[in-house]
Formats: C-alpha cells, sequence, structure tokens
C-alpha cells in the first residue's frame, strides 16, 4: 500500500469495508493500516453508491439493524468517503465494459465507477480485479 501518496484518488471495494467494520480475522489488521495509512497522506477514498447497498444487504436480511446504521453513518455521514452515483446511464457503460472484460455485472459497477471518478488505485481482496493502463489493483490477501 505504499505505492499509495497524497495526491492519491483510491477506489475500495466493498469487501474492504465489511473486513473493516465487522472486524473480519485475518484482514481486519490489514485493512485497518490501510485506513491509517490514506488518512495520515490525505489520499481521496472513493466507492460507489452500490457498496452501501451491498454492505447492508446481509445485516438487513438478518434484522441487524445497529450495523446497518454503522454503514449509513460510514458512506453517508462520515464525510470521508466520495460516493460515485449509480445511474442508468453508469448501469449501461458497467454492462459495456464488463461484458468485454469478463467481469460479473457487480464486479463492472465497481471497476466502471472507479475509473470514472480518475481512480489510481483499486483496494480489493477479489483475485478477479486485473491492473490497466489506468488504475493499478492492489491487493489485500488474507
Amino acid at each position: 500500500m505504499d505505492k499509495i501518496s497524497g495526491s492519491s484518488v483510491v477506489y475500495i471495494d466493498t469487501n474492504i469495508f465489511v473486513y473493516f467494520v465487522e472486524a473480519t480475522p485475518n484482514f481486519f489488521q490489514k485493512v485497518k493500516e490501510l485506513f491509517e495509512h490514506v488518512a495520515a497522506i490525505g489520499a481521496r477514498l472513493v466507492t460507489s453508491e452500490i457498496t452501501l447497498a451491498e454492505c447492508i444487504y446481509r445485516p438487513s436480511q438478518e434484522r441487524d439493524a445497529p450495523l446497518v446504521s454503522v454503514y449509513e453513518m460510514l458512506f453517508e455521514q462520515s464525510g470521508e468517503i466520495d460516493l460515485v452515483p449509480l445511474d442508468g446511464a453508469m448501469a449501461k457503460r458497467a454492462a459495456a465494459i464488463g461484458g468485454s472484460l469478463g467481469l460479473k455485472l457487480i464486479d463492472a459497477v465497481h471497476y466502471m465507477s472507479a475509473l470514472e471518478a480518475g481512480c489510481d488505485f483499486f483496494v480489493t481482496s477479489d483475485s478477479a480485479f486485473k491492473s490497466g493502463p489506468k488504475m493499478a489493483v492492489l491487493r489485500v490477501a488474507g
């Protein structure tokens, strides 16, 4: 993660937020260090509105209102993370690029959101993401 500088724009995939908020063993410490590093150097964090939906989906199923509230506060009230809006036009662009790259649709939405936000880095634990000429993928391994 030492590649990230103060001028970097960093896209955070859903799994990274889940590992942090839910203190997932084998991942939490690495993700915590990532967020501390980004905060210390002043890099900009970005994710998609779909990330909020993904994060609150399971807690909503399990009727875990306190956990839903934690995610809502993180994304909607903290001011620490820029949310890329998801609209119909974005969804179509994501489907087109995802199809050409062989990504699952949800991953294509994340990828397109990161590209359109001008991200330098895409942080995930998902091995399906590959670095490209416009954006490097940084993987957090458990």
